[in-house]
């Protein structure tokens, strides 16, 4: 069944103009002279002596859909918050011959470039969090977990990864890979691979803040396994918040699809990152989109 529509792609191609117009670094570069793209959504008047807060964005579309811009207009709005928004290109299976872990890999990597580039790009290396949907979504997730059992990353092999990030924020995130709802994104996994690097498996204490929602009437990803995850990432004695919009489809965090949506679930991250001390409170994040 089609989820999107004519409209939806215009506005990506839209989103996708915005992105571009946003000051451009490569995190990655290939022998072959391919680069990966990063664009950094700043706060207004921002420099490179400021130190605010950011959030990494990973793309949905289960590593095969042209998602780029679904994150433009979260990035547009936490900017005039304060908040960097950072959107990466990474590889997926449809466009590259890669393998789950290798796009696995690539978001710690990109989440590592971003901390060891913080100070040059005017932001808090303490206060970056880490965001995602479907299987970026996992992506975010495989950022700030620990690995069951620990080894380095693909591509550092000898240097370990920085400190994990601040916080994990998900919209409608993969985090179980036993479901059979999310079987295209493992099919070429072994099972040992696929137990190991399950979400589900591999939570304990110390880990980051979690902000998890899901639109309750998603037929593609279901909702409950979200709800899972942020229950077991408390009993674990971390803080979580899962925030479920109850009549919504599996597009629920997509501006362009309710406006409505978006500012509930933009006013409830706010306030839960406020609360653990990552944000500052300011008068905008009260003043909705919407009046």
């Amino acid at each position: 069944m089609e989820l999107f529509t004519e409209a939806d792609h215009l506005a990506e191609a839209r989103y996708r103009k915005l992105l571009r117009e946003q000051p451009g670094f490569a995190w990655r570069r290939f022998s072959d002279g391919e680069e990966l793209m990063a664009y950094v959504f700043f706060p207004p008047g921002h420099e490179a002596s400021s130190s605010v807060p950011s959030v990494l964005f990973f793309h949905g579309g289960m590593w095969v859909g042209k998602s780029l811009g679904d994150f433009v207009p979260w990035a547009l709005h936490l900017a005039q918050q304060g908040i960097a928004g950072i959107i990466p290109m990474f590889r997926t299976r449809g466009a590259y011959e890669v393998e789950p872990l290798d796009i696995l890999e690539e978001a710690r990597e990109a989440w590592a470039w971003v901390y060891e580039n913080a100070s040059l790009l005017g932001l808090d290396p303490a206060r970056i969090t880490v965001a995602g949907s479907d299987a970026g979504g996992l992506m975010a997730l495989h950022a700030a977990l620990p690995d069951q059992p620990a080894r380095w990353s693909l591509f550092r092999k000898k240097a370990p990864l920085p400190p994990g990030p601040a916080a994990v924020a998900l919209f409608r995130g993969v985090c179980d890979l036993s479901a059979d709802s999310v079987f295209k994104l493992t099919d070429t996994m072994t099972p040992e691979q696929r137990d190991s690097l399950n979400p589900l498996k591999r939570l304990q204490k110390g880990l980051p803040p979690l902000f998890a929602s899901h639109g309750g009437r998603d037929r593609l990803l279901p909702w409950r396994t979200s709800e899972r995850l942020a229950e077991l990432w408390m009993k674990k004695r971390n803080k979580a918040r899962f925030e479920l919009l109850d009549v919504a489809d599996h597009t629920f965090y997509h501006f362009n699809v309710n406006a409505a949506y978006f500012e509930q679930l933009l006013n409830s991250w706010s306030s839960f990152m406020v609360e653990q001390g990552l944000w500052e409170y300011n008068e905008g994040m009260d003043a909705g989109l919407l009046g």
